[in-house]
């Protein structure tokens, strides 16, 4: 998921509610964080800290703001008051896990993570994103062990994200084991039927198996819809499987469409 998208997919819930002036600037910003006006939302966080500078959710919040405008000094300026503010504040110690693994520091994004887990073992995305960080830096078989748990997670909450599924997919890719990816990939599409993401992977997948044609349609199907993945990626899966297929016209339409994107 590109930065801002994912933010909102990090949305905390569950805040104990108050009748502070500071909290209600604090709903009101989220709720415009939610809309995707960000700009008008970090007015009313910045309105909240001024009222209450040790509120949490706030802090936090602050943080995904300043990392989807590409400020992670600013985030981790917020999330690092918020955890002296409370130690035990396991979003906003997640969130510094997060912010370390998008700025490419992964043994800090570990630490931070593996105690984000600690703190609240019920959260997927801590689980997720400590298999990232366990896949990035080589450890496979700890990987696979947290995105099986991730996704276990993710069914018990009741209301399951694709993206543990995704980068389970994903890695399996990479080990060859097309038949487990096969499963998983399935998954991931009943879960989320309209994500770009999602028909890409199953079209990668079935490219590997010879499954030309039904690569092709999973490649078109992604084309239409919105997601992480570039044009770029998915047009040049088709080049693949049309190119395989003896298909030349279609070759000749995707090669010309990623030409224009390399213009662009």
């Amino acid at each position: 998921m590109k930065t801002a998208v994912l933010l909102l997919w990090l949305t905390i819930e569950g805040f104990a509610q108050t009748g502070s002036p500071g909290y209600t600037a604090y709903r009101q910003g989220e709720a415009l964080f939610e809309k995707g006006k960000f700009q008008e939302s970090l007015i009313e966080i910045d309105r909240a800290l001024e009222l209450e500078p040790r509120l949490i959710p706030a802090l936090t919040l602050r943080a995904k703001l300043a990392m989807s405008m590409n400020r992670y000094d600013v985030a981790q300026e917020a999330l690092e008051w918020a955890l002296r503010v409370d130690p035990a504040a396991w979003y906003a110690q997640f969130l510094l896990g997060f912010l370390e693994y998008q700025q490419n520091r992964i043994p800090d994004a570990k630490a931070a993570l593996e105690k984000a887990r600690q703190l609240n073992p019920k959260d997927p995305r801590a689980t997720l994103y400590l298999g990232l960080t366990n896949e990035t830096l080589g450890n496979t078989a700890q990987a696979r062990t947290l995105y099986r748990q991730a996704i276990a997670l993710e069914e018990s909450s009741g209301k399951p994200h694709a993206e543990a599924w995704l980068a389970y997919t994903r890695m399996l890719l990479v080990e060859g084991d097309l038949g487990e990816a096969a499963k998983q990939i399935e998954r991931a599409k009943q879960i989320d039927p309209q994500s770009r993401d999602v028909h890409f992977e199953s079209g990668r997948l079935l490219l590997k198996k010879g499954a030309l044609r039904e690569a092709a349609q999973e490649g078109e199907t992604a084309l239409r819809l919105a997601g992480e993945v570039t044009d770029r990626r998915v047009h040049f899966l088709l080049v693949q499987a049309y190119q395989a297929m003896g298909r030349e016209k279609e070759v000749a339409r995707h090669a010309d469409a990623i030409r224009a994107t390399e213009q662009r």
